[in-house]
């Protein structure tokens, strides 16, 4: 049967799909009209090494179309039956069943981190022994790039205004090093600045109450910005071209996004904050400007931002906060 690019939501496989095509018309699969056509069962050497990642159940599992759509942003545009219709039709095996993900490498690296992690807290501070290999994150780090077409035109910090009606747009930027505390991505007495995709996850950041007034500046930077993009490294690589062992790696790049994107309670932000904050050094030291991290708070992104002096202020707003809504579910003990 014939496949086509759009049955995959994946660039790299889309390149492969137009590349080996000898063929227009109508995907058998999603039903895309005029479109270039390929044997799915030239795409089994790329499927394989992904669905070695996950083996068959007896009990509790999930269907292997699940697990690819949301591991990987893969057959978004088809539905679960006729996902494992092509599945199947590439590897030419039946894949029917429950299947749950495999004891792989990266559980290794993750298990490591989680080691140094404890390290940095209760052990060694400036001399660690578990330390990740510094040349392999930063070989790893190649890869979350975001693309300078991506790279947003305004940047947004809110401050709580405490005494005074708003805040001068010079006092926006990032604090002075001798009140700088520790963040989630800056050490004690170390000054980044911290900004959000959006005005609303900006104030959400400062975790205002309730009738506080609050100024709002809009940043522009005046030069190239490189940022490390961590919010979903799955979505933004594509597991398909990576090297030999190179998945595992991508399994590494999420669990260190959701490190820097977790919920911390502030009485344990000085110790649990170690681990993102050696990571953020890290990036600063493999050249970029900043690093990109989903908000615990609001529906937008956090770009923390290693200097500001490739960016200005261009004008405050004040709001005051006129509500303040908090969920909570019950917990069996």
């Amino acid at each position: 049967m014939l496949c086509c690019s759009n049955c995959f939501n994946d660039n790299f496989l889309s390149a492969i799909i137009e590349g080996k095509s000898h063929s227009k018309g109508e995907c058998d699969f999603c039903h895309t009209s005029d479109t270039s056509l390929i044997n799915t069962e030239i795409l089994s050497a790329y499927i394989e090494p992904l669905l070695e990642r996950y083996e068959l159940s007896n009990e509790e599992g999930s269907l292997i179309s699940s697990l690819l759509k949301n591991d990987w942003n893969l057959f978004q545009q088809l539905n679960d039956e006729t996902t494992l219709k092509l599945l199947e039709d590439i590897l030419q095996e039946n894949m029917s069943g429950l299947y749950i993900p495999t004891k792989q490498e990266n559980e290794t690296k993750i298990l490591n981190w989680k080691e140094f992690k404890e390290e940095l807290k209760h052990v060694n501070r400036f001399f660690p022994q578990k330390s990740p290999d510094y040349e392999h994150l930063q070989t790893l780090l190649n890869y979350i790039i975001l693309p300078q077409n991506e790279v947003p035109e305004l940047f947004y910090r809110a401050r709580i205004n405490i005494d005074i009606d708003s805040i001068n747009k010079k006092d926006m930027g990032k604090p002075p090093v001798k009140i700088a505390s520790a963040g989630r991505a800056n050490p004690l007495g170390i000054s980044y600045l911290y900004t959000a995709s959006n005005k609303e996850t900006a104030i959400a950041e400062i975790r205002p109450h309730k009738k506080d007034s609050i100024t709002v500046a809009s940043f522009q930077s005046s030069e190239k910005l490189i940022f490390a993009d961590l919010r979903n490294p799955r979505k933004i690589i594509s597991p398909f071209k990576l090297p030999e062992g190179g998945i595992a790696d991508l399994e590494f790049l999420t669990h260190l996004g959701d490190e820097l994107s977790k919920p911390i309670l502030p009485r344990e932000a000085h110790l649990k904050y170690l681990s993102s904050q050696y990571l953020c050094e890290l990036i600063k030291h493999c050249g970029f400007d900043g690093v990109i991290y989903k908000s615990s708070v609001g529906d937008g992104d956090n770009y923390a931002i290693f200097f500001d002096d490739k960016l200005n202020a261009i004008e405050t707003e004040v709001y005051i906060v006129e509500n303040i809504q908090i969920t909570s579910s019950r917990i069996e003990l």
